[in-house]
């Protein structure tokens, strides 16, 4: 249009705007335009506050499994999702929101693996006051169970008899099974060499070796014991991710794992015989079970661990002793192991006072915390190392059978 074109105008229209009108069209939109900026204020509040994370660990080892730790993020996000901006019938604009929830699962940061290392200075997390009794001591403890769902370890405190669970940071620990003195009572021990927690964690189960049983203590009640497994020569216990128990036996040169019921249990490793043949095992002493139910085992006897896959008819060499000659980083009497997310394995033995890997194919083991020598109070040194275990931020736990205390290495993310 240009600015010379006539325009008719409608004169009804002219006649309307009048000042009165005019001032209530102003008020009018005015009202619509408040209505819009809190519409948009609402929204922005929605994107700034939303979504709110959740993040819920997964509750999972404590477990002597080399399962990946799985982290559920749960996401809630406000969505605005009908808006009514007009008046009507003298009502006020209406806004409505609806709540939507997505879940995803996620491996976290932290996989242990080959270039993994580990601060040389550990801190004592248990025991450490001197060989004893008393609740700061520990008397040739054998085995343990991280639960970090409980902020606690519990140790199989074998010559005194008794199971202890010590929270983290505690300065004592507490008798949670035995401590009554070395018998044959349905509450009394000879010997505990490990424990586990069941799969619901609420119950210990004890490899209560000199009494030829494994037992089920709940940590509800204490009173409330039953003998789950007659006449076995364990010495280590495991558990996958069914809750399914796993038993070596040290005399019957055998692995064997147990259904809920424990009324007959399936062999999984060794069985035939002592001997060193690969369907064979030579008094085996702590094992591991990883996510895919693979069986590793400390084959004392034999100077080697092995690794029997589920449903295997023999087991596979991971680790072998006296392979270099005399080499200090070769094998003998190999006591605890543990696996790390990619299959390197980790041994503790009674030769030496280091922690080895062992990457797949390798010949040698690579020492990873622990001094050459024979040590006994300073923070760098073990001895006798037995059982191990990993907790969910990647830090390395050691019993030190030689100097009654338990050792935890710190994770060096530098």
């Amino acid at each position: 249009m240009n600015i010379d074109d006539t325009v008719d105008v409608d004169e009804s229209i002219v006649v309307n705007l009048n000042p009165t009108r005019m001032q209530a069209l102003f008020e009018h939109f005015r009202k619509r335009k408040l209505i819009w900026i809190i519409v948009l204020i609402i929204l922005i509040v929605a994107i700034i506050v939303n979504p709110i994370v959740i993040i819920r660990m997964n509750k999972g080892k404590g477990e002597k499994t080399a399962t990946t730790q799985i982290t559920t993020v749960e996401i809630k996000t406000a969505t605005v999702a009908h808006i009514t901006t007009e008046k009507t019938a003298g009502k006020p604009a209406q806004i409505t929101t609806t709540e939507t929830t997505a879940t995803e699962e996620f491996i976290p940061s932290i996989i242990i693996n080959e270039e993994t290392k580990w601060k040389q200075s550990a801190t004592t997390v248990a025991g450490g006051n001197g060989r004893g009794n008393a609740l700061n001591q520990l008397k040739q403890p054998q085995g343990i169970y991280v639960d970090e769902d409980s902020e606690s370890v519990y140790i199989a405190d074998s010559e005194n008899y008794r199971i202890v669970r010590w929270k983290f940071g505690a300065k004592n620990g507490t008798i949670v099974a035995g401590g009554k003195g070395r018998g044959e009572e349905i509450d009394q021990m000879q010997q505990p060499f490990d424990i586990v927690l069941d799969k619901e964690k609420t119950s210990l189960i004890i490899c209560d070796r000199y009494n030829r049983r494994v037992i089920r203590q709940s940590l509800q009640n204490s009173q409330d014991i039953q003998i789950l497994i007659s006449d076995i020569s364990c010495w280590g216990l495991a558990m996958n991710n069914n809750g399914e128990l796993y038993t070596s036996e040290y005399r019957e040169h055998q692995v064997r794992r147990w259904q809920k019921g424990y009324k007959e249990g399936t062999r999984v490793a060794g069985g035939h015989g002592q001997g060193n043949l690969l369907n064979q095992l030579n008094g085996p002493m702590y094992i591991f079970v990883d996510k895919d139910h693979s069986v590793y085992v400390a084959d004392s006897g034999n100077n080697r661990v092995m690794k029997w896959m589920k449903n295997a008819n023999e087991g596979t060499l991971v680790a072998q002793g006296e392979a270099s000659g005399g080499n200090l980083n070769s094998l003998m009497e190999p006591i605890g192991v543990i696996a790390d997310h990619v299959g390197n394995i980790y041994v503790a033995s009674e030769s030496s006072p280091q922690i080895k890997r062992w990457s797949p194919g390798a010949i040698d083991g690579v020492p990873v915390v622990g001094e050459k020598q024979l040590g006994s109070d300073g923070p760098t040194e073990l001895s006798h190392p037995y059982d191990l275990s990993f907790d969910r931020q990647g830090n390395l736990y050691v019993l030190s059978y030689g100097t009654n205390r338990l050792q935890k290495f710190v994770i060096d993310r530098d």
